[in-house]
């Protein structure tokens, strides 16, 4: 077997190989465009091969002919080639805004080269060889082989230029790695088509095209490369870089100066500027230079800042800023990376519910104020009634009047404290002045309440005082013959502030435990547990009735770990298990 008809052979393996690693590639990512511009070249490539194969193998001059013509799209490979590597070295032609450079400068001349061997046979032809078959070579003298030859050798320069430029570049070890072994993966490439098209055929050999060597030896360098290398794989660096690319947010960095490193096409949108134009311009053009220094401020104290608002520059379209702190390599603060969402809707829906709540505000007031007036003199009838000496106090149904009017005058008492629950935003407290405060508004002359909780602050919503007064109200006015309250907390394993407060009177029954936290449970008509736990779910406090029916209540409120702070600057003086305050 000699060697052209093993190198006709070799063409069709060459079909195989590259086409069977494109689809292994596709399946990597099938949403990337590295990935699918890679698929694309090796389908072409392998379609090459196969004309390839079919020109040679055919024994006849219109089966070689029409073969070679078939094949004149290997141009189109070559543009599709370039063009990946322009998309996998992030060359700025590569971005979609520059789609229509692209086609001008690599698929219109290709197609043009490709029509020109289709209906000419000004730049290949068709000859016979000696003793049988037929081969194809390229018509030196012609300007249009020269011009074609040129062209193409010039962008494959350029290919392998671009990896060579992207290895120096990248910090990356593992990249640069990958920019070195697909440079010399084209160099390969290269090498071995130039000997075909420009030499063998000038010293009278004729064999099959030596570019399938260097693109079988291309695809198993590729191979090396993904598995050593992870190349085509979706890794942090390309979930990165396609996150930053299609995030909705826009997202700018930064020197500390202020001066614009980057941006993604969705903050460029928001500057109503061209990506190309934000690197140079001022962090200020986005937003006010006050923003950016408070901004910096924070984010050179605590590392980062998250939904901070403020107006954009011009627009005073609102948005939300999340920024980090970049540090160079000796920790140093190098720029400052800022994500800017656009919360012109939630404004709106904000504002919308605003408006909204502030009707249904007023109009709980009014009807309430309403009612009111007219329950207010109904209960002084009643009272006049009931001392009138014509009209006997026992009559049921005047009893039972009596009793409606002053369960619609507790409910609207309900209603104007349970209107005032979450109006405003939890407040840290002072753990102790809350209980003494509350503790100072109760009239009591008899009950001994003694206090031993830490010095600490709790986050808690401001009608939280309310809630210790009613606890403590509810327990004089409903616990029997109590002679003590103890307010007392631990801190458990999970760093949670238990406080407690129990008394020795007469305690809650087990089947009531639950039902006394139900509205309208009871004989409480001050603040209510109803009310009193709504209160307290707002920062997330819990309260549960932990005592002994007979030895008397016992409510346990629940502080998260996160909503308080004990006053001690000595961290070893933290109280857990069983220790008391």
């Amino acid at each position: 077997m000699d060697l052209s008809l093993i190198l006709v052979w070799f063409c069709l393996a060459s079909a195989c190989i590259t086409y069977g690693l494109g689809l292994f590639v596709l399946s990597k990512n099938t949403s990337s465009p590295v990935n699918r511009l890679f698929f694309a070249v090796m389908v072409g490539a392998a379609y090459w091969a196969v004309g390839e194969f079919l020109i040679w193998h055919v024994n006849s001059y219109e089966g070689s002919l029409f073969w070679l013509k078939a094949s004149s799209f290997w141009t189109v490979v070559i543009a599709m080639t370039v063009h990946f590597v322009l998309v996998f070295t992030s060359h700025p032609l590569s971005r979609r805004e520059h789609i229509l450079k692209i086609l001008i400068l690599l698929y219109l001349p290709s197609l043009a080269f490709a029509c020109l061997e289709i209906f000419t046979e000004s730049i290949y032809v068709v000859l016979p060889q000696e003793g049988s078959g037929f081969y194809y070579t390229p018509v030196y003298d012609s300007v249009l082989f020269q011009i074609e030859s040129l062209y193409f050798l010039l962008i494959m320069l350029g290919v392998a230029y671009l990896s060579i430029q992207s290895w120096y570049r990248s910090q990356k070890a593992r990249i640069r790695r990958q920019c070195v072994l697909l440079s010399i993966g084209f160099l390969l490439v290269i090498g071995f088509g130039s000997q075909s098209a420009f030499y063998f055929p000038r010293y009278g050999i004729y064999i099959p095209n030596l570019v399938f060597i260097g693109i079988v030896l291309f695809s198993i360098i590729i191979a090396y490369t993904i598995l050593k290398y992870g190349l085509f794989t979706l890794g942090p660096e390309t979930v990165a870089t396609n996150i930053i690319r299609t995030m909705p947010d826009g997202l700018v960095l930064t020197d500390m100066s202020g001066t614009v490193l980057s941006g993604n096409s969705a903050a460029a949108d928001l500057l109503q500027i061209n990506q190309d134009q934000m690197p140079g311009k001022q962090v200020t053009s986005l937003i006010s230079g006050e923003t950016f220094s408070l901004i910096t401020g924070i984010v050179s104290e605590s590392g980062t800042l998250s939904d901070y608002e403020s107006v954009l520059s011009g627009s005073g379209k609102p948005v939300s800023i999340a920024s980090s702190l970049v540090r160079d390599p000796e920790g140093d603060p190098a720029g400052i990376i800022l994500i800017i969402r656009d919360i012109t809707a939630r404004k709106s829906a904000e504002r919308a519910l605003q408006i909204a709540n502030e009707k249904i505000t007023l109009l709980s007031r009014l009807t309430r104020h309403d009612i009111s007036n007219l329950v207010t003199p109904l209960q002084m009838y009643l009272s006049l009634i009931r001392d009138d000496d014509s009209v006997s106090p026992d009559n049921p149904h005047f009893t039972a009047c009596i009793t409606l009017v002053e369960k619609i005058a507790h409910h609207l008492q309900f209603s104007r404290q349970y209107q005032e629950v979450g109006s405003h935003d939890p407040v840290w407290l002072n753990l102790r002045e809350v209980i003494q405060s509350a503790d100072c508004d109760l009239a009591n002359d008899t009950v001994q309440i003694t206090v031993n909780v830490p010095p600490g602050m709790i986050y808690a919503d401001p009608l939280f005082q309310k809630v210790i007064y009613n606890l403590l109200e509810n327990a004089i006015r409903h616990g029997g013959n109590i002679t003590r309250i103890l307010i007392h907390a631990i801190q458990n394993l999970d760093r949670e502030l238990i406080l407690t407060i129990e008394d020795d009177g007469q305690g809650i029954r087990e089947e009531e435990k639950d039902l006394i936290f139900l509205h309208g449970y009871g004989k409480n008509s001050g603040l209510g547990l109803t009310m009193s736990r709504e209160i307290l779910s707002i920062s997330g406090i819990t309260i549960t009735e932990t005592g002994i029916y007979g030895s008397g209540a016992r409510f346990d409120l629940v502080i998260p770990a996160d909503t308080w702070i004990p006053e001690t600057s000595d961290p070893s003086a933290s109280v857990t298990g069983d220790d008391r305050y």
